[in-house]
């Protein structure tokens, strides 16, 4: 499986139709059902002024809709809180969530900014050229 960071997702809802994102990419190379998100990310997604607008919000929902939805869980807030702790450098709290549910579901990650996870022990990156 693969968990997918927020800017997998608002890299592709910012280009144009029919240009090749890295969430094409990563969809042609696995099943849709290994593809998911953390609820956080939903929630990141949310937070964006963008998704006042109707077609906007339509937009995120059908990209975001055939993908699995990972609960925030106890387990994975313990996961998030360790993350944070150890870590060399401030972590935001969102990307320790999104790095905890990875870890907790054995899945890698496919994010466009590796640097903000790269120091996250046990924590693997998925491919996608």
């Amino acid at each position: 499986m693969v968990v997918l960071d927020t800017n997998i997702i608002i890299d592709h809802l910012r280009q144009e139709p029919g240009k090749e994102t890295k969430l094409k990419k990563l969809a042609r190379s696995r099943s849709k059902n290994e593809l998911a998100l953390s609820v956080v990310t939903v929630q990141e997604l949310y937070e964006g002024q963008s998704t006042r607008e109707a077609e906007t919000e339509r937009a995120l929902l059908a990209t975001i809709s055939p993908l699995r939805i990972l609960p925030y869980t106890f387990e994975i807030a313990q996961q998030a809180g360790k993350i944070a702790r150890d870590s060399k450098r401030v972590l935001e709290l969102a990307d320790a969530l999104i790095a905890a549910t990875a870890i907790s579901y054995g899945a890698q990650l496919a994010t466009l900014n590796i640097k903000d996870f790269q120091d996250i022990p046990g924590l693997e990156f998925a491919a996608y050229e």
